[in-house]
């Protein structure tokens, strides 16, 4: 009997220390998380001594400096205990509504600050934190440097090479773009009849940002081709064209944006003006774009209805309805360079020219391998090479693009 009060005692003392385990492992695992450069979501608010929800709110309204990487949001540390300090980060505070009623303790925590400092007072885990960080606050003569954690103010590669397909422009940011291009095709007609054609190509593009999420595309391309027909063993008979094509213009915009289950959806509508050799038609868009960081999927389908046709005019390459597909990803090496890969398909119910002779191939299937790479500040180069699948003909095309972002 004297037993059972004794048993009863360290029954007790067991139960009470099993349930302070789980505290204290998570403690720990908060307090080891202010010690690390970068922060995920938990530890960043630990840091802040505010919930994970306030911070969450700061981050998406662009009040904390912080990235998004996938679904997750990631911070620096320095980055943090500077705003904290001084306040340093350039996200447009000024120009939002007032913020919701839970972000009242993050923005206390900040205010008062100077106050405690003034005092001689100061949060215990801020204090201790800001004291071991290395003080990186720039000389009065040099301009300062960007916060730690922040949208980089100049497009990335990534960025440029996903231009139109995930990435559309701020209100007032304007990019040029020109690109050339050199195609070679061959075509054997039953043994007797060789056809070959080189072609080289300009585009110029000029894309601006109407309203953020809202952007105005205007392109006209350029064309020199030379082709070369050979019957039988006589020479071949040569012919050259060159001509402006026809204008395109398009308007871009964000259905949605990309969010935890939910991809980023970006609409177009699309119009080909008879500028050159006289193709008119319209049509619209969608493409479908998801980030696995470092990596950008995308796809996207469009179609484009041909008002004014010409399938006797070789210049011409609209028909009466029009589809097209692409499916591809980006990848971003580093901030400077990025690797993309694109799988292109179109289909046009192109008729014969004349009524009577074989009309062109109405389905169309390409593979562009391309790099965009960071030349200067606003400046990107764009390299590509871009085969045809499917055909017994060799086909190929080399380009090279230049982007300049204002």
């Amino acid at each position: 009997m004297s037993c059972f009060p004794l048993r009863r005692l360290l029954a007790l003392v067991a139960l009470v220390f099993l349930s302070t385990l789980p505290v204290a492992s998570s403690c720990a695992a908060a307090a080891a998380g202010l010690y690390l450069e970068v922060l995920d979501l938990d530890e960043a608010a630990a840091l802040l001594r505010v919930r994970p929800e306030v911070v969450r709110e700061l981050a998406e309204a662009q009040r904390i400096p912080a990235r998004r990487v996938g679904d997750t949001w990631r911070f620096s540390r320095a980055a943090l205990l500077e705003w904290l300090k001084d306040g340093q980060f350039t996200g447009a505070l000024h120009a939002l509504p007032a913020p919701p009623s839970n972000l009242d303790q993050a923005e206390a925590l900040a205010g008062e600050l100077p106050a405690l400092r003034a005092r001689g007072v100061a949060p215990e885990s801020s204090t201790r934190l800001a004291q071991a960080a290395p003080d990186t606050r720039p000389l009065a003569s040099s301009p300062p440097p960007p916060t730690v954690g922040e949208r980089p103010a100049t497009p990335t590669a990534e960025e440029i090479a996903l231009r139109d397909q995930r990435v559309l422009l701020k209100r007032g940011a304007a990019t040029v773009d020109f690109g050339v291009s050199y195609s070679y095709s061959e075509q054997t007609l039953l043994n007797l009849e060789r056809v070959e054609q080189r072609t080289v190509g300009s585009i110029a593009t000029v894309r601006y940002g109407l309203l953020d999420d809202l952007q105005l595309n205007f392109r006209v391309p350029g064309t020199w081709s030379r082709t070369a027909t050979y019957i039988g063993s006589n020479s071949p008979q040569v012919t050259r064209d060159d001509y402006t094509g026809d204008t395109a213009l398009s308007l871009l915009g964000v259905a949605s944006r990309e969010a935890a289950g939910r991809p980023n959806i970006i609409w177009s509508l699309d119009a080909v003006l008879p500028t050159g050799p006289g193709d008119q038609g319209v049509g619209g868009g969608l493409v479908f774009s998801k980030s696995y960081d470092p990596a950008v999927i995308f796809a996207g389908f469009s179609y484009l209805y041909g008002l004014e046709i010409d399938p006797a005019d070789s210049r011409r390459s609209l028909a009466k309805n029009n589809f097209g597909f692409n499916l591809g990803y980006t990848y971003a090496l580093n901030d400077a360079l990025a690797v993309s890969t694109l799988f292109v398909g179109t289909y046009r119910n192109a008729s014969s020219p004349d009524g009577t002779s074989i009309p062109p191939p109405r389905e169309r299937y390409q593979l562009q391998l391309g790099t965009t790479w960071m030349l200067a500040r606003s400046l990107f180069i764009e390299p590509a090479v871009t085969m045809r699948l499917g055909s017994a003909s060799p086909e190929f095309v080399f380009s090279l693009n230049f982007t300049y972002s204002f």
